[in-house]
């Protein structure tokens, strides 16, 4: 490698991000999604030890200021566990899975409308996870037992590798695609029984870390009747 270094210039319109500048916020946001992943499956062990310690939220912290990402003071906290992780996990199953009703559920087929030319609609692996599932298929891989193919930990996970693999036109697609219903899931989750200040916390911060990198790509946002819809959707089929 040669000693000679690139004369730099300030960055302006008229200069683009450099490329190993652009891998480095790409693998940024990356790690937030692949964060937010975490913060959204079923607790295990080490999860209930990094947000009792505070790691969980420091990262959170870390990789958000880094993208000025904004998140919100509240409700609910980064760093709230209740005594012990089996407990931990009973607040999840209350929030997301219909421990406690009304709930709000974590997969996307539930807020979407159900198969062409079918006289009924179910509740889960409707179109977005039939598509999942392919990608899946295409890429050699397996979908956790205890998950839907679209589970939004999945879809983050799925668009943290399309980051981490250089594909940034199919990112952008599939953010355009797969994440336009988080800001329905806010909202069902404010209605949910049970009041979880973790995965409540989660939920915010997902969805505005996805609304701003949505704001950013110049992606149009999901208008008011289109969420109410998918809204009135979901509380049907959950109550």
């Amino acid at each position: 490698m040669s000693d000679h270094q690139p004369t730099t210039h300030p960055e302006s319109e008229n200069h683009p991000e450099p490329t190993d500048s652009r891998a480095n916020t790409r693998e940024t946001w990356a790690s937030l999604y692949t964060l937010l992943a975490e913060g959204l499956k079923h607790p295990d062990e080490r999860l209930y030890r990094d947000v009792e310690t505070g790691r969980f939220a420091a990262e959170l912290a870390r990789l958000t200021e880094s993208l000025s990402v904004s998140l919100p003071g509240g409700p609910g906290s980064p760093n709230t566990t209740p005594d012990g992780r089996a407990a931990f996990d009973r607040e999840y199953i209350a929030l997301f899975e219909g421990l406690q009703v009304p709930y709000a559920p974590l997969v996307e087929s539930v807020y979407r409308p159900w198969h062409e030319g079918t006289t009924s609609e179910g509740l889960l692996l409707g179109p977005p996870a039939a598509e999942m599932q392919s990608r899946y298929d295409a890429a050699g891989l397996s979908v956790p037992p205890a998950y839907q193919p679209d589970h939004l930990a999945l879809l983050l996970e799925y668009a943290a590798a399309l980051l981490r693999a250089g594909e940034q036109t199919a990112y952008l697609s599939f953010l355009d695609r797969h994440f336009d219903w988080l800001p329905a899931l806010r909202q069902v989750t404010c209605l949910a029984a049970a009041d979880i200040p973790f995965h409540n916390y989660c939920v915010i911060a997902v969805c505005e870390t996805v609304a701003a990198a949505r704001s950013r790509a110049e992606l149009t946002p999901p208008s008011p009747d289109s969420i109410e819809e998918m809204i009135d959707r979901v509380t049907t089929r959950v109550e």
